[in-house]
């Protein structure tokens, strides 16, 4: 009877210990199984979503390829306000803001890991029909002007302070239209809405290329002094490691055949690696600025 129940026992035991093994191996992922990890990047619309989609996705497509078991999500912005809406409530994990916006986003809990290269690009230009015979900014006086929107540092802030160092009272001398977009405020002098319009040169070049004909009708009329250029800025939380790896393929980009190609197909030479001492310029700037033209938003 003893025998009985002991053989009895050992089987319990080894059901047991089987059941137990299995349940034990029911919670060992498979590779295919670990998610990777989802970051999205937001870039400030100084391109139309298109043009900008066709210059960062193959940049982002080689950082997750080379770092691996991440995602990238590029998300693009209808204006500067929703973009800035989303950059200030913390909405991008990366993010390539104008100046003036990661002057603003260092208190939003980001910080400063690169920028894009040259500065001396970073200025405003002001584009007329060439039919407009501009010649000297008095010429504004009481005629409209477009702008991308309040917030766009090379192409609104920057020539409004040059306007004004040039003897434009740019509160009562001229009519501001911010139109949403580098592209709007361009066409809006092609169309005759205003007589001249700024922008800076990056989109400016682009819309040359992808209208060429148009492009023989217009002309830079004036531009301003250099500041330094769009960030690379990331959340205070992310994976240093994710950083310091992002980082390092950005500043090296211009190294190698393929990132130069990429860099080409964008549209600018390059990042080099910054720090969020180096945006205190900004904040010289605006200091000035909005002597002038009131506290900017």
């Amino acid at each position: 009877m003893q025998t009985k129940y002991f053989f009895i026992a050992f089987l319990i035991f080894i059901s047991t210990s089987c059941s137990d093994t299995t349940k034990t191996q029911s919670y060992v992922p498979h590779a295919k199984e670990i998610e990777s990890r989802i970051y999205i990047f937001g870039i400030h619309p100084y391109l139309n979503s298109k043009k900008m989609y066709l210059s960062y996705r193959p940049i982002l497509d080689l950082i997750e390829h080379k770092i691996g078991n991440i995602k990238i999500l590029l998300e693009t912005s209808s204006s500067y306000e929703n973009y800035n809406d989303k950059l200030y409530n913390g909405h991008f994990d990366f993010s390539l803001p104008n100046p003036y916006q990661t002057y603003n986003a260092l208190s939003h809990g980001y910080k400063v890991i690169a920028k894009m290269k040259p500065d001396n690009v970073f200025r405003g230009i002001f584009i007329a029909r060439k039919d407009s015979n501009l010649t000297s900014v008095s010429q504004l006086r009481g005629k409209s002007i477009s702008f991308p929107a309040p917030s766009a540092l090379a192409a609104t802030m920057m020539p409004l302070y040059y306007l004004h160092i040039h003897g434009i009272d740019i509160q009562k001398d001229i009519e501001k239209k911010y139109v949403g977009s580098q592209y709007s405020s361009i066409l809006n002098v092609f169309s005759g809405y205003t007589i001249a319009g700024a922008t800076w040169p990056p989109p400016w070049e682009e819309w040359k290329k992808e209208n060429p004909i148009q492009a023989k009708e217009m002309e830079v009329v004036w531009q301003t002094k250099s500041l330094i250029n769009n960030s690379v800025i990331v959340k205070e939380n992310i994976d240093i490691k994710i950083v310091e790896q992002l980082m390092e393929i950005l500043i090296t980009l211009d190294t190698h055949q393929i990132g130069k190609t990429l860099l080409n197909n964008a549209g600018f030479e390059g990042f080099a690696k910054a720090e969020n001492s180096d945006y205190s310029i900004v904040n010289d700037f605006l200091q000035k600025y909005n002597k002038v033209a009131g506290i900017s938003q």
